[in-house]
């Protein structure tokens, strides 16, 4: 049975691809509080914590192998870098990567069964090209990226692969939540002059998953519609 483990799966895009994914393999997903809209194995953690190996690894005890792991969590921290306290930094390091790395490791003698294993992180454009007032944010992701790049390298002798996947600006609860004029605004900035819809971003992931795509590794697919190139 192929077995996808989704982290953050009930953000938009979590969420998403968990729906995409559901019907032909078993999913295993966390989250910080919110259940999840879709059927499968579910578990709470605080990522913005740092977590106990022992414990992560206690979850997965009963498993054999894993076909991926699909790294979704984030939490937009908007703060001029010196306003911001390093309470909230700790947090995002540990969200975007600390938890991270404790999960690969937890999780790669099980990918390394699979025969083609799959790491995907959801990444962000702003860890491509930076963000004013989103220093600490950009840095984390930024710093998935690196990892990415690092990791396919070091893993490409065991089949699996490394990759991200960097969405724009993705239709949803945040720009649900934009005022009708505060949507035009950002659009007007958009070449295509629209946001990246979720499932766009879930066939990336299927893409990556997919076997034609076992030479794809190290790479970070940009899904902007041209706003950053």
């Amino acid at each position: 049975m192929t077995r996808h483990i989704i982290v953050g799966s009930t953000g938009d895009i979590g969420s998403a691809i968990h729906a995409g994914l559901r019907d032909a393999a078993e999913i295993w997903s966390f989250s910080r509080s919110r259940t999840p809209d879709h059927d499968g194995i579910h578990h709470f953690l605080d990522l913005s914590q740092p977590l106990d190996a022992v414990a992560v690894e206690n979850i997965f005890k009963g498993i054999d192998h894993a076909d991926s792991l699909i790294w979704c969590p984030g939490e937009t921290l908007f703060c001029m870098l010196q306003d911001t306290p390093l309470e909230k930094v700790d947090a995002q390091y540990n969200i975007s990567i600390r938890s991270l790395i404790t999960f690969i490791n937890v999780l790669l003698p099980k990918l390394k069964k699979s025969g083609c294993g799959r790491i995907i992180i959801i990444t962000s454009i702003w860890g491509r090209h930076g963000a004013s007032y989103e220093s600490v944010y950009a840095a984390m992701k930024g710093a998935q990226e690196t990892l990415i790049k690092s990791l396919a390298k070091e893993l490409a002798d065991t089949g699996i692969t490394v990759n991200g996947v960097a969405p724009g600006v993705v239709h949803g609860k945040m720009t649900s939540e934009l005022s009708q004029a505060d949507q035009a605004f950002l659009l007007q900035e958009l070449p295509q002059s629209r946001f990246v819809a979720q499932e766009e971003v879930v066939h990336a992931v299927k893409y990556l998953l997919a076997p034609e795509a076992q030479s794809v590794t190290g790479e970070i697919l940009n899904i902007n519609g041209g706003w950053y190139t």
